[in-house]
């Protein structure tokens, strides 16, 4: 997929300039060890991707109200390794920032290569977005409905292929196809941006992912939505909610944050969760968001913290209920 092929970079810029003289942007400057240096932020995931999406918007608005360069880097692969390596070897200035996934909760259990025992290890900054999810899957299949995808699966044992592109993917592909007694083989990405192409040309036959990379190929009848999760989505409103199809996915976590280096002091992370409430008040922000199946969160470092702790409660008990074996 054309990486640009989302329509987001005319309303990114909407909104920075909306929300241009929110603060005087020499504030920021003022309290920064860095000061006049570019704050990172650093995405698992490659451009194009509901993550890079969402963060990108966030990093334009917050660049244009303290005035100075907020830039996204991308480093995707490795379960998310690589990109925690970058924050956690970074100042702890809060000019180095991790685009932090739940699905980074079960980097440790999952990943023998994890720099950290637990996500908690990093400074808990904000919550921002939390993603709706859909089940994609390619016209070829012969099923427009989820009870008809399950049927196909059932008669087709281990030969239909899905793809995931971050741990949560993998987690919910894997408590549907447990409900449903099914079996398919799993194909892993970089991201939902990478997995596409081959979900569009029937080398994937389906996929759980957010919606922002998926949606354009909906639209175009390129790809089939069978359900969205964790609920019904706003702009899908003919499209069910997998709850309705029988399958509940209450638990899975599906937020989006920011966390800093270990060590950063609270009050750094307390003033950069109040500049991030801040874009996310905006009305142009949040409907641009919404437009991608992103919606608005926004909170304190307590209530990240929270998050974490509970994403990291699920994925212990996901490990469990699965017998999975870290790769």
């Amino acid at each position: 997929m054309n990486k640009r092929s989302f329509v987001l970079a005319a309303a990114t810029t909407g909104a920075a300039i909306a929300l241009g003289g929110a603060m005087a942007g020499g504030a920021w400057a003022q309290t920064s060890s860095a000061a006049g240096q570019p704050m990172k932020i650093i995405v698992a995931t490659p451009a194009g991707g509901a993550s890079d999406t969402a963060a990108r918007l966030i990093a334009q608005v917050m660049s244009r109200n303290l005035g100075q360069p907020v830039l996204v880097e991308n480093k995707p692969g490795g379960n998310g390794v690589p990109a925690m390596q970058t924050v956690l070897s970074a100042p702890a200035d809060g000019q180095t920032l991790l685009w932090a996934m739940s699905s980074m909760a079960g980097t440790p259990l999952l990943v023998k290569a994890a720099p950290i025992k637990s996500m908690s290890e990093f400074t808990p900054v904000v919550p921002v977005v939390n993603l709706v999810y859909g089940l994609f899957v390619n016209p070829k299949v012969p099923a427009a409905t989820v009870a008809e995808l399950t049927a196909h699966l059932q008669a087709n044992p281990d030969r239909l292929s899905y793809g995931t592109g971050v741990l949560s993917e993998y987690m919910v592909t894997m408590h549907y196809l447990r409900a449903a007694g099914l079996k398919a083989v799993r194909v892993p990405y970089k991201g939902g941006a990478q997995l596409m192409p081959d979900l569009i040309s029937g080398e994937l036959q389906f996929n759980f992912g957010p919606l922002v990379p998926a949606l354009p190929h909906v639209k175009s009848g390129k790809l089939r939505l069978l359900a969205t999760l964790p609920d019904r989505a706003e702009i899908m409103p003919g499209v069910p909610s997998l709850a309705q199809a029988g399958i509940t996915t209450d638990t899975l976590p599906t937020w989006n944050g920011l966390v800093a280096p270990p060590g950063t002091p609270r009050e750094v992370a307390v003033r950069l969760a109040q500049e991030v409430n801040r874009a996310l008040a905006n009305p142009t922000v949040r409907s641009t968001l919404e437009a991608q199946g992103l919606r608005a969160a926004g909170g304190t470092p307590q209530q990240m913290a929270e998050a974490i702790e509970a994403a990291t409660t699920v994925w212990r008990q996901f490990v469990r209920d699965y017998a999975i074996t870290p790769e």
